[in-house]
């Protein structure tokens, strides 16, 4: 009778034992589950300045399609790195907005700022995060989101598990980094290709308005020119805030005086939005519309961002294409 109650009393020790082992296993895992959250699909993160004009969106929902298209199995958010225009949305919902498309107001109402979708994105559980600039110049825009993403990037803690992002990359703007790497240049000329056939084939003039920076001296817009012209004598490139400014360009033209006495004019900007309906397109006095007629020349105006090319979409497309590139040989494991 003692032998089975030995054998009985160790068959329980041994079960609390075990089961105490396993309870405290548990807890412990369940700890760090509890900070270590498991990645996720890789991100993409596309950072816009934006528009405040609903017409121009079209020209960002076309980037987004293509890379969309182009990369599958990512979570692909947009972002607004201007805050004036997040401002301008916000209110309008606030209004009501009753003059808007109530769909679109709620989608361009959510659009936050880089670091809040990056936030978002790593409260989640952040794997690669890929953000890709959607500017066309490394101006003010693109160094501010380039402080930031390398900021969080550098970002390191005690255990290497909770490091915020465990790949954070930036891709360039569409005219790459500085003056122009002439690979990019290459790319915009071939992206451009349907308005400067165009203008050729009609011996028109092709002016063309980029936003500028009054900050930074971007002479990329002049390297660009002299790619153009090199099969497209008539194209006029100028800016909104640094020089050419309108009146320059439409003097220049007058100057040059295309054959068929005709302009074609666009936007050099990844949007159509206030910039190019205003100062570009406008009535007032200073439009660069109405300083080139007043030249005598016959204005055709084409209110289409440079996003709703194809082409010029699969610029970032590429670039994002690159990021990825280069994380698969660094760090496979993280987009997969």
């Amino acid at each position: 009778m003692m032998l089975v109650l030995d054998e009985t009393l160790n068959i329980i020790i041994f079960l609390i034992v075990f089961f105490l082992t396993f309870f405290f296993m548990f807890s412990k895992r369940g700890r760090a589950l509890a900070y270590e959250l498991p990645p996720r699909k890789p991100s993409i993160v596309l950072a816009a300045f934006g528009t405040t004009v609903p017409e121009a969106l079209v020209d960002l929902e076309n980037i987004m399609a293509r890379v969309s298209r182009a990369f599958p199995g990512f979570d692909i958010r947009l972002s607004f790195t201007s805050n004036m225009i997040r401002r301008v949305w916000r209110e309008r919902a606030a209004d009501g907005g009753s003059q808007f498309d109530q769909a679109v107001l709620r989608k361009y109402t959510a659009v936050k700022n880089p670091l809040s979708v990056l936030a978002d994105i790593q409260e989640e559980g952040a794997g690669a995060v890929l953000v890709q600039s959607l500017h066309v110049t490394d101006g003010e825009e693109y160094h501010n989101l380039a402080l930031l993403i390398q900021a969080l990037a550098n970002q390191n803690t005690l255990q290497k598990s909770l490091k915020p992002f465990p790949c954070l990359k930036l891709g360039a703007p569409a005219l790459g980094l500085g003056d122009g790497d002439p690979k990019c240049l290459d790319r915009a000329v071939l992206a451009l290709s349907p308005l400067l056939e165009e203008s050729k084939e009609k011996e028109a003039a092709l002016v063309m308005m980029g936003h500028g920076n009054e900050r930074l001296t971007q002479s990329v817009f002049q390297k660009l020119q002299a790619r153009l012209r090199l099969d497209y004598p008539r194209v006029y490139l100028g800016t909104v805030e640094a020089r050419p400014f309108g009146p320059q360009v439409a003097q220049q033209v007058a100057i040059d005086r295309p054959p068929s006495g005709q302009v074609i004019m666009a936007p050099l900007m990844v949007v159509a939005g206030d910039h190019a309906r205003n100062d570009m397109a406008g009535s007032e006095p200073d439009s660069w519309q109405t300083l080139l007629s007043a030249q005598g020349f016959e204005v055709e105006v084409r209110l289409s961002g440079l996003g709703s090319l194809d082409s010029w979409a699969d610029i970032y497309v590429e670039n994002l294409n690159e990021l990825y590139r280069e994380i698969g040989s660094d760090q496979p494991e993280l987009i997969l």
